[in-house]
This record gives structure tokens, sequence and C-alpha cells, in this order.
């Protein structure tokens, strides 16, 4: 049985870094089955959500990624990649009930593959936008 990540109910605000979960481009992840919900993002200057998973083995696909009822604002101006939630690598994706609000990024969120991603009832103000792609750009691991 896999245990879940959950943070309910927290503040995260002035700050560099929000949560990162990332791994390398081992096909690795470092959280299972990731839960966000009722949460405040407030002036979080990079990595507000990164939760990614490298490689290409369809086997170690990553796991599960939740984001719900939760507030965005002011958020990502050091974005290098220019994506406020990045999910490289996950494709069990859900982001609904959520505002964003004035996050100067071009993306919320890329999404990859539209089967086992979905986003609704989001509100975007000033934010960019969410978009799903059905194919992942690969990398050259070698």
């Amino acid at each position: 049985m896999q245990t879940p990540s959950i943070s309910k109910k927290t503040t995260i605000k002035n700050c560099q870094n929000g949560i990162e979960l990332a791994a390398e481009d081992k096909g690795d992840y470092n959280a299972e089955m990731v839960s966000i919900d009722q949460c405040i993002f407030e002036n979080v200057q990079s990595n507000v959500i990164n939760f990614y998973r490298g490689g290409y083995d369809e086997s170690t696909i990553g796991r599960p990624l939740s984001v719900t009822n939760s507030t965005f604002t002011d958020s990502g101006k050091n974005e290098k990649i220019d994506i406020l939630i990045k999910t490289r690598g996950i494709i069990n994706v859900t982001i609904k009930n959520n505002t964003f609000k004035n996050n100067p990024v071009e993306l919320v969120a890329l999404l990859w593959g539209e089967k086992n991603n979905h986003h609704l009832d989001n509100t975007l103000i000033n934010s960019g936008k969410i978009r799903v792609e059905e194919q992942q750009k690969l990398k050259i691991l070698y």
C-alpha cells in the first residue's frame, strides 16, 4: 500500500522555493500520491510546486498529484521555464477548484497526456493558462 504525502491548510509565503519533489533523470521520483489541499502559496519566487519524474521508462511513470482548493498569488517571479506547477513526467494530475492570481508566468501548468490529467473549475487571473500536451518532448540522456 502506498503512503500518501499530504499538505492541507498550509501557507507557504515570502520564500525562494515552494514544494520541491524533483528527482534525477533516472526515472526516480521522490514522493507518492501527493495531495495539496486548501493551501496558500504567496510570493514564492520559484519551484512553487515541482513534482518531476525524469527518464522514459513507463514502469516508473510518476505518481499521482492532486492540487485542490488552493490559492496561488504573486508567485513564480524567478521561474526559469515559466511554469508555476511543474509536473514533467507525472501523468496522473488533478488541478481543481484553485485560484491563480497575478502570477507572472506563461503557464500555470503543462500537463502530459489528456487521459489521466484533469483541470477543472480553476480561476486564472493574470496568471497564464493550463495547457495539456499529448506527447512529452524527449530529451537525449546520453
